[in-house]
């Protein structure tokens, strides 16, 4: 615990956290007051929060009264032109560029590569780092290479609509032990919702107005700040176990290349938002329990947070890139807890049968009555070619009872397809190719949901109107009464 009390930042300038006291207006925000009330510089209104942020703090305000909402505020590592302010280990640590995609690795003096672990080029430079490297916190491989290729193969078997070529495209050998950069978010979250609901009791519906507020806090949210690889494979390995997080020091990434972040927190609001929205959207589903129907007003939810710190650390990813087919696909191993992930191509066959299954809607319903014609007509034309149409008068009855059959069956069928009870057959009841071989979810929060601080949802409902159907004496309905309120 003491890991996430302590912060590893500068005390003496402005408080990244919003933990300072910053100036209130109750004035409308004009062209001449658009600064940052906590450190001056300008803010801009970012739609995704629907607040204002100050790009260089990060701290959030409300856009009318510039009260403050929180913040995405962390101090920003110093860019370096020379050596003079680095630290003695960062001059003994180097960079590895690629030419080819612009990808560069820090590695220690010892540590050398031959090919990008990004685009797969030997078109490698080595030089002296240009800005200092030093991330607060990491997380060291428990995972080695062999149990890495391990794991991946076995993961790749469970992936059952692949082409056949694809898994001879792989060359486990390629996996590289790369130590990802991260920020962890910890944060309060507040999510309003608004949403209809009604009960049904007979011929009588109660309407609701209801309107939701969840509070909870999460801790440790992982958002990698690499843009080359992609979000969902990181989310994929998720989670990590931070019991094992230690303060950054050198002889971790001994042997071993760390990427660089390439993107603050202020800079992934809308994706940081998104994700935490996601589960505040989750977690108020249970309000529609209490209702036979009930729909929810996107246009009415809104997500805010408070109390947010980030930290910046390392964590471990064993990660590797294959070309198939003019397209690239990663694949990562968590190298702390082996979970695997990535997304791989679909066989032809595989799309083929899930275009019919999934994406038809009745447009093919007319085929089986094709194929049944043709197969009475392929039955007359055998019979011809292979001197039996002398014998045809006595075996037209049964040809008539199997072209019957036949006709039966596809207009039977026609009407499944058409109903798309064919596609909850056979599609409902398991995933479409892409699904399977796309990467897998993310853990959701339940795993950075922190227990240890209060969470709380609160429902209000405002009873709308009541309506009260009518009917004659064969009870079909004929008219209704509405009691608004």
């Amino acid at each position: 615990m003491a890991l996430w009390n302590s912060r590893p930042f500068d005390q003496t300038g402005p408080d990244p956290f919003g933990r300072s006291e910053s100036k209130k207006t109750e004035t409308g925000l004009t062209a001449d007051s658009a600064k940052c009330p906590t450190c001056g510089a300008n803010i801009f209104y970012e739609p995704e929060l629907e607040s204002m942020m100050c790009r260089d703090c990060g701290n959030i305000y409300a856009p009318d009264t510039m009260e403050p909402r929180g913040s995405l505020g962390i101090s920003k590592e110093h860019d370096y032109m020379g050596d003079s302010d680095m630290s003695e280990d960062d001059k003994k640590r180097h960079e590895i560029v690629c030419n080819s995609c612009g990808a560069a690795l820090v590695a220690d003096e010892n540590t050398m590569s031959t090919m990008c672990p990004f685009c797969g080029s030997p078109a490698l430079i080595t030089r002296r780092l240009t800005r200092e490297f030093k991330p607060d916190y990491i997380v060291p491989f428990k995972i080695d290479k062999d149990q890495a290729k391990s794991i991946m193969n076995t993961w790749l078997k469970s992936r059952k609509k692949t082409p056949i070529g694809f898994r001879n495209k792989f060359r486990l050998t390629k996996m590289t032990a790369l130590y990802v950069p991260f920020w962890l978010i910890d944060c309060g979250v507040n999510t309003d919702m608004s949403g209809t609901g009604k009960i049904h009791a007979g011929l009588e519906t109660s309407i609701f107005e209801v309107d939701s507020t969840i509070t909870y806090y999460v801790k440790g949210v992982p958002f990698d700040a690499s843009l080359k690889i992609a979000n969902k494979l990181m989310e994929a390995i998720e989670p990590f176990d931070y019991s094992d997080m230690v303060p950054f020091e050198s002889k971790y990434l001994q042997g071993f290349y760390a990427d660089k972040y390439e993107q603050l927190p202020t800079e992934m609001t809308e994706r940081i938002m998104r994700r935490l929205e996601r589960f505040s959207r989750s977690e108020t589903s249970m309000v529609s329990k209490k209702y036979s129907e009930y729909e929810v007003r996107g246009e009415k939810a809104f997500t805010w947070l408070n109390s947010l710190s980030v930290k910046y650390c390392l964590l471990p990813v064993w990660f590797m890139n294959v070309d198939y087919d003019g397209r690239k696909y990663q694949f990562a191993v968590n190298g702390q807890t082996g979970e695997a992930g990535g997304s791989v191509p679909i066989s032809k066959v595989s799309e083929t049968i899930d275009r019919f299954l999934f994406r038809t809607n009745g447009k093919l319903a007319v085929l089986p009555l094709v194929i049944a014609v043709a197969m009475a007509f392929c039955c007359g034309v055998l019979m011809s070619l292979t001197g039996l149409g002398d014998l045809a008068p006595s075996f037209l009855p049964i040809v008539l009872i199997l072209c019957q059959f036949f006709m039966v069956v596809a207009y039977f069928t026609a009407v499944l397809v058409k109903m798309g009870t064919i596609q909850k057959i056979f599609g409902g009841k398991r995933k479409t190719a892409y699904e399977i071989n796309d990467y897998d979810k993310d853990p959701g929060m339940d795993c950075y949901f922190d227990s240890t601080r209060h969470s709380d949802l609160k429902v209000k409902e405002t009873l709308l109107r009541h309506v009260v159907r009518i009917t004659d004496d064969n009870g079909r309905v004929v008219d209704e009464h509405s009691i608004e309120f």
